[in-house]
């Protein structure tokens, strides 16, 4: 199994599972409130960005709230605002959990995650007032940048001083992916504002500068804590260790080592040189390797997962998320061949990936993560079943409507674009995919809907928490593994 089970007895050298959660607790819950509110702000901006897509006169009498402005406030908040608090309350919680060491002090990590958001909040105000850099997922202004570098130093130190002072000698695929991703995104930050915000670098140069870190968020930070959140919580939740485990290596490095360069395919057809692209597409192909390591990993620990652990609301975001991570790994494949790509290079379709990527592989597995370990955090199960199925649904739903108008809007944006005896006009290229817009605009409304259950939901739970004291162990409250973690 990828990690020990939390029922191990507790001894002088192995403090109990209780002991490890109350040192984490704190900073753990702060990051899940964050994640939970700055879900609904990116589904709210979603939504607007999408209803301007049909009706461009929607919120356009100010400059603030222009379509320019509001798709990167949506994009930020998504991904800085709740993709790196949920990556943030998982890796503390995975990595004290599988260390078995309690953290030393949580306030200087509270503190980090503090300034973390103001730091967000600052960049989105910087593009909101027209101080935007310009360049996807680095639109922030340096001042917030700056805040947010240091700040994510703050946080990674804590994770680093839990790791240093493991008590557990083995490390889990688990910690592979979290860890060397922690370390990662500093390297990646770094040098992505150093050549492009801060730096000289123009021409084709700055447009591989860009596509190379827009694709690495994914490939090199929240992509690999999202897979090891799947790792240690798969076993723990069906009650089976993963199958055929020396398979977990070789897809750790290869997706590491391949994934960090597939961004470059989206250059396919752009003006740069024809060996980046040639680069991009190839690794995008070696990708099938952990695609399959993963797979086999996963896929036969659920298949051969014990009834008891059949049901739930965790498990179920686990399995969507790793059948996510397979469909997007292929189509990524598929439509890398120029074939495709010089038909919807620069459509819809680049959104609907990037969707796939970081919403259902990723975000469903922080859902199943938070939803397994929130409530043994609050020794408590969750408030109400009834917001757990609003949510699940609701989100289930909203994605596939917002990637399948994607896909559908941006094959139809393609098709037109190449025919121009057809649609010799902009407003009929427009023509051609404006009825997948509405279902867009309507998809992203039921992601809101979504998103407002779990925010109430992990807000009532930490209210629970801090006003109902449990003397209960999580052990106790929690079978292993427990089938519905909530009240009905």
């Amino acid at each position: 199994m990828d990690s020990n089970s939390s029922n191990t007895p507790a001894t002088a050298e192995r403090p109990d599972s209780a002991v490890i959660d109350a040192s984490i607790k704190v900073p753990v819950l702060f990051f899940l409130y964050a994640a939970a509110a700055w879900l609904v702000t990116a589904s709210v901006l979603g939504f607007i960005a999408a209803a301007q897509l049909v009706q461009p006169a929607f919120l356009a009498d100010y400059a603030w709230t222009t379509h320019g402005r509001i798709v990167p406030l949506a994009r930020n908040a998504l991904i800085y605002g709740w993709g790196f608090n949920a990556a943030f309350a998982v890796l503390i919680w995975m990595v004290a959990r599988l260390c078995r060491t309690p953290a030393p002090k949580w306030g200087t990590t509270l503190v980090g995650g503090l300034f973390w958001n103001v730091g967000i909040k600052l960049g989105l105000t910087g593009i909101i007032i027209g101080q935007s850099t310009g360049h996807v997922l680095l639109e922030m202004p340096g001042y917030a940048a700056a805040v947010m570098f240091v700040s994510y130093g703050i946080i990674g130190a804590g994770v680093a001083i839990i790791f240093s002072r493991r008590r557990e000698g083995s490390m889990f695929a688990s910690q592979w992916y979290g860890l060397t991703a922690l370390f990662w995104f500093p390297w990646l930050f770094t040098i992505a504002q150093y050549t492009l915000v801060f730096g000289s670098m123009r021409g084709t140069a700055q447009a591989v500068a860009s596509a190379w870190y827009g694709h690495n968020i994914y490939a090199l930070f929240l992509g690999p804590i999202a897979l090891g959140a799947l790792y240690y919580l798969i076993p723990k939740r069906v009650g089976r260790p993963i199958t055929n485990y020396p398979l977990a290596q070789i897809g750790f490095w290869s997706f590491v080592f391949f994934g960090s360069f597939g961004g470059l395919a989206t250059l396919v057809g752009s003006p740069v040189p024809a060996w980046v692209q040639t680069v991009g597409v190839s690794s995008n192909f070696m990708l099938l390797i952990p695609l399959f390591a993963i797979a086999v990993n996963l896929g036969g620990a659920l298949l051969g997962g014990t009834k008891a652990g059949g049901s739930g609301p965790a498990l179920k975001f686990f399995k969507l998320s790793l059948v996510s991570f397979i469909i997007v790994g292929l189509l990524t494949v598929v439509l890398s061949l120029p074939s495709f790509s010089h038909t919807i290079g620069l459509t819809f379709v680049g959104e609907a990936l990037d969707i796939l990527h970081w919403y259902a592989f990723v975000s469903f597995a922080f859902f199943g993560a938070i939803y397994f370990m929130l409530p043994r955090l609050i020794v408590q199960p969750w408030p109400s079943g009834a917001l757990i199925t609003a949510h699940f649904w609701a989100t289930v739903a909203g994605t596939i409507i917002v990637i399948s108008s994607l896909f559908l809007a941006g094959f139809a944006q393609g098709a037109a674009l190449n025919d121009i005896e057809n649609y010799a006009t902009f407003a009929d290229v427009m023509g051609a995919f404006s009825g997948y817009l509405v279902a867009l605009a309507f998809g992203y409304l039921t992601l809101l809907v979504g998103s407002l259950a779990f925010f109430v939901n992990v807000v009532m739970a930490i209210y629970q928490a801090c006003f109902s004291k449990s003397t209960a162990s999580a052990d106790t409250v929690f079978g292993s593994p427990a089938a519905m973690e909530v009240n009905s």
